[in-house]
């Protein structure tokens, strides 16, 4: 779009005015969106030119692109050309970003890989990266025509862009028309609206501005016959332009003394009564040669290269250059750099519609045939496969077995719709028919859904099948079990693997390892131990990393259930330097970092459990894995109970998807940080979600989440035996694991009992607390007890033990509550003084949490023993400037003002660039400004001139 000759823009005052401040904004460094939308030919692309030219002459870099009805399938198509993201570029960013974008494949050949997660996923992460980086170098254009073709994966990221933009130097502008009317684009509509971002709709042009084109485009006034004619174009600039060229070329047209009228001789064009048929007539005028190579032409994608429609046309580059140049002279084609494209969407429509279906399928076969051929993409290859799957033939299938690993990554979508039509068109004798069928079934093990996919993979065990095929699929069929709970279904599979003679001791270890873990888990802990030494054994004579690093995993597990944590932490770490960095294995590494990560705080390892969190994050972001949200969730713990809320609500905001009960981890954590803060229609929202008061037996860690914040509720109701109730499961069996992890929860309940008159409960909560610390006698549950007993016993050294344990280990919400109940204890016993100091202590905790609920509960619950909260109390975080900002929005602040990327800035603090995002967004509403470059000049402290960051390096 940039370099082309630009038409004129007749009109369109408004839209110019906006476009023009738009671009004068990012040029400042103030980000914005805009979609523009309108029929074919309104003039988007004319108003949308002249505008990237001033930013361009304005110092922007800007990125063009156009989407394309046959790329739809292709997820990202549309992204990754508009970013240029190629292995050999010389910009090193857009090659780190391709090299990320790539991931390892086996060798050619039809492969069976259990690869964790959605590669569109990571892909989509490293093109938002690459978008940060490239804004930290100076001002940025992204704009996209027809955005109605988009991919969904596309027109997705467009939207997080959108949201980007209000605190990058990212200018987001997009074309579209209104049909096809699709809900992603409806989606894209309301963000703008409730983001600040713009929208225009190009109507008519009136008949004095269709005139003044005509005037501009004929070079003479047009006469009263001719505005007649051009009414039919109904005010559509293109239809103008296209039916002047269209009476040109047939000496309609007679010039003047500077006026333009229809002449009275010249071919009769009033059957050109549409834009089409007028765009018809121009592809008519062209030679017969040239109309063949624009037919081929149309199915090649928004922009080829002349050896591209080489291949499609089927004849050598050099015999097309005549065409090409008589294309280009007719106005049908334009460069686009090295390669060329249609001068608009509308040429390349009318001629793939106007083609009858068998020459569109023969095109469509021949240009797949040449370009695999030639080892183009395999995206582009599919792309044409496509159309015509109906009649594929087994060339197709020969290209799909030797590419499909490639497509999986490229694009899963369009792999699992070929493999499933080879699947239905493959003969039942077809010796490649359990290779298909076991491919399809991890691919839906990748992507979703599992049902299908162990569907297929039960299908292939009543299939003829070699050794390693019938150990993945069993393998599948394990891991299956183990994602979904299931831990009985993997002990059925391990029995009726080992009495299938094809089962490789390979594959026996592997599931061997896992049924060990299953068996854990389902309580069967002798069992899982001699399955464990078994499948280790194995494993390390077959010297198979698979098998050892899953049952090191349950070595770990073992040993942490019953207190060993340095030996657990000792195996966890064995097992990841046994598996390595497999592709594999993500899976297992993840699960690995994960309980590593539990085992670190519950030491109080506090900063190697957020470098092993960060790897965590950083490994399921890259490969897009289905455990990333899971992995945000496990962080947003974190925050928590480290008293980082905005950062915990900040991740939790990230989370797409969740298995079930992770989702209620999440629910939970919205809940109880939304009832500390006295938002109680929010946390009741999400208390009453879905399977919101369903808490599940043997649930994930965080599901208890849910139970403390129902009670919280019934406490604020005044319905104290209820909180008491609800928080007394915690002494149940279903919860004894989640507690040996979290024992700070039981003081709570003391608390509550107490307050309830309910000396039993309270007690058996203290002697559970001492239970826990005896079986693990960490520096936490020895905490938990101390403080469980000095509030039972009204023992203020006891209190302090706990106070000064949560003080050290950075434990706010905890210290916060363990300072009142010593504030309580100290009152009781009349010592108002020391009471008074412990009171104010926990008030400035809780203001720095804006934990309003705690401040209003304490204050209620210590004032008829003689203490008031005074003016502490009111004074929790302003809504507004720099006081307003948390610990990490003040140092996500400084480093903007530094100039760092979201990227760099998340490398820094060990945040997910996506975190980051969220906190420069609350930065700009809190400081009231709207560009990173105001943060820079802004951050400072009250009666400070200079970022705090900026004065310590003076």
């Amino acid at each position: 779009m940039l370099g082309q000759q630009l038409h004129p823009v007749i009109g369109r005052d408004t839209e110019r005015a906006l476009l023009e401040r738009l671009v004068t904004d990012v040029a400042a460094g103030r980000g914005g969106s805009l979609l523009i939308e309108g029929e074919p030919g309104i003039g988007k692309s004319t108003l949308l030119a002249h505008a990237l030219a001033k930013a361009d002459a304005a110092g922007c870099e800007v990125l063009t692109g156009q989407c394309d009805e046959l790329g739809r399938r292709l997820p990202l198509s549309i992204m990754t050309r508009l970013l240029e993201v190629e292995a050999g570029s010389a910009d090193p960013r857009r090659a780190e970003a391709a090299l990320a974008l790539e991931q390892p494949q086996e060798a050619p050949g039809w492969t069976m890989r259990l690869l964790a997660g959605d590669p569109v996923v990571a892909a989509t992460e490293q093109l938002l990266v690459l978008v940060d980086r490239l804004c930290a170098s100076g001002p940025l254009v992204l704009a996209v025509e027809d955005l109605q073709w988009a991919d969904d994966a596309s027109l997705l990221m467009w939207r997080r862009l959108c949201r980007a933009s209000v605190q990058l130097p990212l200018l987001v502008v997009g074309t579209c028309r209104p049909a096809p009317a699709r809900p992603e684009l409806e989606a894209l509509r309301r963000d703008l609206r409730s983001r600040g971002g713009q929208s225009v709709s190009l109507d008519q042009l009136p008949e004095a501005q269709v005139a003044e084109l005509a005037g501009v485009l004929a070079r003479g006034v047009p006469g009263p016959m001719l505005t007649e004619r051009l009414r039919s174009a109904a005010g559509n600039p293109l239809y103008v332009r296209e039916l002047l060229d269209a009476l040109a070329r047939v000496g309609a047209l007679d010039s003047a003394d500077g006026r333009v009228e229809l002449a009275a001789t010249g071919r009769d064009v009033r059957e050109l009564n549409a834009l089409t048929d007028v765009i018809a007539d121009r592809l008519a005028s062209l030679s017969a040669d040239a109309q063949e190579a624009l037919r081929a032409a149309s199915l090649l994608g928004p922009e080829f290269s002349v050896t591209d429609l080489a291949a499609a046309v089927g004849s050598g580059a050099g015999s097309l250059l005549r065409v090409v140049e008589e294309a280009l002279g007719a106005g049908v084609l334009e460069s686009a750099g090295s390669r060329l494209r249609f001068r608009h969407g509308l040429l390349k429509e009318v001629l793939y519609e106007a083609m009858p279906t068998p020459l569109r399928t023969a095109f469509l076969r021949r240009a797949a045939q040449e370009l695999m051929a030639s080892g183009a993409p395999v995206e582009r290859v599919a792309e044409l496969i496509l159309p015509v799957l109906g009649t594929a033939e087994d060339w197709e299938w020969e290209w799909l077995a030797g590419n499909v690993e490639r497509l999986v990554v490229r694009a899963p979508v369009v792999a699992a719709e070929l493999l499933e039509h080879a699947l239905r068109q493959a003969r039942a004798d077809d010796p490649r028919l359990p290779l298909l069928t076991a491919q399809l079934a991890a691919l839906y093990f990748r992507m979703g859904p599992l049902d299908r996919a162990e569907e297929l993979a039960r299908t292939v065990l009543r299939q003829a099948a070699d050794y390693e095929l019938i150990g993945r699929v069993r393998w599948l069929l394990s891991t299956i079990g183990m994602r979904t709970g299931r831990y009985g279904d993997v002990v059925e599979n391990w029995r009726a693997a080992t009495a299938d003679p094809r089962l490789g001791p390979v594959w026996r270890a592997r599931l061997l390892a896992l049924v060990a873990l299953a068996r854990h888990l389902l309580g069967q802990i002798g069992r899982g131990r001699l399955a464990m030494a078994e499948a280790l054994e194995e494993g390390r004579k077959l010297g198979d990393p698979t098998a050892v690093g899953y049952a090191l995993l349950a070595a770990s597990v073992v040993r942490s259930r019953h207190g060993d944590q340095a030996g657990a932490l000792a195996v966890n770490g064995q097992a990841l330097a046994e598996i390595g960095n497999d592709p594999e294995l993500v899976d297992l590494r993840l699960i690995l970092l994960g309980h590593r990560v539990i085992e670190l705080d519950g030491v109080d390892r506090l900063q190697e459990a957020e470098e092993a969190l960060v790897q965590a994050r950083t490994l399921a972001e890259r490969v897009g894995a289905t455990r990333l949200s899971m992995t945000l969730v496990q962080s947003a713990e974190r925050y928590y109970e480290h008293g980082r809320w905005d950062d915990a609500l900040a991740v939790l905001d990230e989370v797409t998807d969740l298995p079930p009960l992770w989702r209620l981890s999440r629910q939970g954590l919205l809940a109880l940080i939304g009832a500390r803060r006295g938002q109680w229609q929010e946390a009741a929202g999400h208390l009453d979600a879905p399977g919101g008061r369903k808490v599940p037996s043997g649930g994930p860690v965080a599901a208890a989440y849910l139970l403390m914040a129902r009670s919280l509720v019934a406490e604020h109701a005044s319905r104290l035996p209820e909180a008491v109730t609800v928080l007394a499961e915690l002494l149940t069996d279903t919860y004894a694991h989640d507690v040996g992890n979290h024992p700070e929860w039981l003081p709570a309940l003391v608390r509550l009992a107490l307050a309830a008159d309910d000396r039993p409960t309270a007690s058996a909560a203290a002697l559970a607390a001492r239970q826990e610390a005896g079986r693990q006698p960490k520096p936490r549950a020895l905490a938990a007890a101390d403080w469980c007993s000095g509030l039972l016993d009204q023992d203020p050294a006891r209190l302090l033990v706990a106070i000064d344990y949560h003080r050290t280990a950075d434990r706010s919400p905890d210290l916060g509550n363990a300072l009142e109940d010593l504030a309580a204890v100290q009152a009781e016993s009349g010592d108002l003084d020391a009471a008074r100091a412990s009171f104010d202590e926990a008030l400035a905790v809780w203001a720095e949490l804006g934990a309003d609920w705690d401040v209003r509960r304490a204050a209620a619950r210590l004032r008829p023993l003689g203490l008031r909260s005074g003016s502490r109390g009111a004074h929790l975080r302003p809504s507004s400037g720099w006081e307003a900002l948390t610990a990490t929005e003040r140092h996500v602040a400084d480093l903007v003002a530094q100039g760092l990327s979201n990227p760099d800035i998340a490398a820094r603090l060990l945040l997910s660039r996506r975190t980051v995002e969220t906190h420069v967004s609350h930065i700009l509403t809190k400081l009231q400004v709207r560009s990173r470059r105001e943060v820079g000049a802004g951050t400072h402290r009250p009666g400070s001139g200079t970022p705090p960051r900026a004065a310590e390096r003076e």
